[in-house]
């Protein structure tokens, strides 16, 4: 079909939405480019979104019935192929005169998300590779080539599943060498000139029919092979594996493709070999693999199924066959519609999946072992869930996953694939999700023990601005978790700090360091962050001392409030800390409230020094006073404790030694004898 088509196919057509006017089950969306060949656009479907393609006939000759029979022919094939993405449908529109295809939309190609954020890893690179060997050896195991196997045809989820697709059945199978205008037309829709079409594939010019070349544009492809050719013309196994290889070492030196046409074209002369570019595969294994799918000599190149029995064990892991694979495929069939159907079988399977992916249920793995493994492979699936979630009780499960998860995950999965999912749960409808979402980001930003470069501000430009809303939450349940957690994140943080501040120092003492250039005055931009850090803490403390519900300024007190001495300091511990603290014990209705307070004031007495003894006195008098026998004790044992750690001076301590006396007639004396 393919050289019929370029004979006829019109230098010209209509808009791609002009062809949507009488279907009536798409909704034209968007287009998605356009070439001579095809026009292509996203349209709205009652179950879901879908590419559509359009070639505008312009010659009713054309058998377009026996290209549709072979397009179902080859879904029918393709059918229980789960790395497969074939047109679901054909049409004709005999209005427009225009060939229609339609198949599931897919966000991005590999083309696309090789340069996309979160970038790759290694683990995720080879998955990627391993997807499309099996991909490719599905569909040669149903009897299909693919015959255009290229970066835009590779379809990756959200979830790092690969499905390759636009099979090209209609497209030549050879190319005249002397003639670009074909591979232009048929192949380069993407204009980067990039080739991945194997050797053989490119014949001699003078083997295609030359009637019609005094008549065609110069830009018009070659336009019939004669019968011979059409009968010899069947895609080889070997030519999709040289794509693939092509994919691959693409995939593995982010985004450098191995050829573009004129490259190909020496190199199938025997004239040049990109040893440059496959040099730039750090990994060993990848790099041989690839040199062999790309060998010249199309009878050297294995079957599919021979590479990935070849490098089990090798570039690929065992895991990804014994588990990975038939695990993630599940995934794939539409049964899993659902994102909170998937997060609740993942979370049934958790414990089976860490034996598999980790051998075992321990946090930490051997020093020097990659401790996420295929780990992160499962992340992916979780993450791609967490923004479609509906329910309140998969969005907490999915919560409880990630804080599973994160010990056995490295920095990077932890700050670029874990955190923004937090965030973004920190703005959820539902209370319990949004105070879970905290609790859950300052447990996992208490793992970080080093700061990647390109993270060293993530704390005052990203996390804190991202959560200061919760702290104003209208639900109280929100503000409880932040008062819980405050001073963890403030710690987490000022760790950040200085582990960025030693790696400044480290690369200034460092003169081989790439990177010094960047470094400057560290000391001075130390004191500047760590003040600006002060201030966004001390607001949200500041806030939450001044809560109208007690239990918030209780929580604060209970959990970490020594902890928030040491990061603001002597002075601001005295005057914002101790400060508000003073004022709880003016509020004669809740009893709680003051207890808690002499169950804090100790540590924060014992942090601002023998200097406060003059403030305390006051207080712990008001509190032998109260009207609470519950205070009155918390009172005596707070005494008892400044009394051991001698912050109070002697005179005061004997005005105490006097004032508790009375105590041992009362029900309280136990707690005052127990001294």
């Amino acid at each position: 079909m393919g050289n019929q088509l370029a004979g006829i196919a019109p230098s010209q057509i209509l808009s791609v939405e002009s062809y949507f006017s009488d279907i009536h089950d798409f909704e034209y969306d968007k287009s998605l480019g356009s070439t001579r060949f095809f026009k292509v656009a996203r349209a709205k479907h009652r179950e879901g979104l879908v590419v559509v393609k359009v070639f505008a006939i312009q010659d009713p000759t054309l058998p377009l019935t026996s290209y549709k029979q072979e397009l179902e022919e080859l879904k029918i094939r393709l059918h229980s192929a789960q790395n497969c993405l074939p047109f679901q449908k054909a049409a004709e529109k005999a209005s427009e005169k225009a060939a229609m295809l339609f198949r599931q939309y897919v966000r991005d190609n590999l083309y696309d998300r090789i340069s996309t954020r979160p970038f790759l890893n290694n683990t995720e690179k080879r998955w990627v590779a391993f997807q499309i060997l099996t991909a490719v050896d599905q569909a040669h195991k149903s009897g299909v080539r693919h015959g255009d196997i290229k970066t835009e045809n590779v379809m990756v989820t959200s979830w790092n599943w690969v499905l390759l697709t636009d099979f090209a059945s209609f497209k030549p199978t050879y190319l005249p060498e002397d003639n670009p205008a074909d591979f232009n037309y048929f192949f380069d829709t993407s204009r980067r000139r990039t080739c991945y079409i194997a050797p053989e594939r490119f014949v001699d010019g003078g083997l295609f029919a030359t009637e019609l070349e005094y008549m065609r544009d110069p830009s018009t492809p070659l336009v019939d092979l004669n019968s011979s050719q059409r009968t010899g013309g069947e895609l080889k196994r070997a030519m999709d594996i040289f794509s693939a290889g092509c994919v691959i070492a693409e995939l593995f030196t982010e985004g450098v493709p191995l050829f573009d046409l004129s490259q190909l074209l020496a190199y199938r002369n025997g004239q040049f070999f990109p040893e440059q570019v496959l040099n730039k595969i750090e990994d060993r294994s990848i790099r041989e693999l690839v040199t062999q799918m790309i060998h010249r000599e199309p009878e050297k190149r294995l079957e599919a199924e021979d590479y990935l029995k070849q490098q089990r064990g090798n570039a690929f892991p065992e895991i990804f066959y014994t588990f990975l694979q038939p695990y993630m495929a599940q995934f794939a069939k539409e049964t899993f519609l659902s994102a909170d159907e998937r997060i609740l079988v993942i979370r049934k399977d958790l414990g089976n999946i860490i034996h598999n992916l980790c051998g075992h249920d321990l946090p930490e793995k051997a020093e020097g072992e990659p401790k996420e493994n295929g780990l992160v492979i499962l992340v992916s699936v979780i993450t791609s869930c967490l923004q479609t979630l509906k329910h309140c009780d998969s969005k907490l499960a999915a919560l409880e996953l990630i804080l599973r998860l994160a010990p056995r995950l490295s920095v990077e999965i932890l700050l670029d694939r874990i955190t923004p999912y937090l965030l973004h749960f920190s703005n959820d409808s539902v209370p319990r999700v949004r105070a879970e979402a905290l609790r859950t980001l300052t447990k996992v930003l208490a793992l970080v023990k080093e700061v990647p470069r390109n993270d060293i501000n993530i704390y005052p430009e990203y996390i804190l601005p991202g959560i200061a809303h919760l702290a104003q939450d209208d639900a109280t349940i929100v503000r409880l978790a932040y008062a819980e957690n405050i001073a963890l994140l403030a710690e987490t943080a000022l760790r950040f700090l200085e582990l960025v501040q030693l790696k400044n120092l480290n690369m200034e003492n460092d003169p081989n360091s790439e990177e010094i250039d960047e470094v400057t005055h560290p000391n001075g931009n130390y004191d500047t962050e760590l003040q600006a850090l002060h201030e966004m803490v001390q607001q949200k403390v500041v806030t939450l001392l001044s809560d109208p519900e007690n239990i918030v300024k209780q929580t604060l007190m209970e959990n970490g409030i020594t902890r928030l001495c040491v990061f603001f300091g002597r002075q601001k511990a005295n005057d914002v800390l101790l400060s508000h603290m003073i004022t709880f014990l003016n509020d004669k209705n809740d009893w709680h409230l003051r207890g808690a307070f002499f169950d804090s004031i100790v540590g924060v007495a014992a942090y601002v020094g023998w200097q406060s003894s003059s403030i305390l006195k006051p207080l712990l008098q008001q509190g032998l006073s109260d009207a609470e026998e519950f205070v009155i004790v918390k009172a005596l044992n707070a005494l008892t404790c400044m009394c051991q750690l001698g912050l109070l001076q002697k005179p005061h301590v004997y005005e105490f030694a006097s004032d508790i006396g009375k105590f041992l007639v009362l029900k309280i004396r136990m707690g005052k004898l127990g001294k």
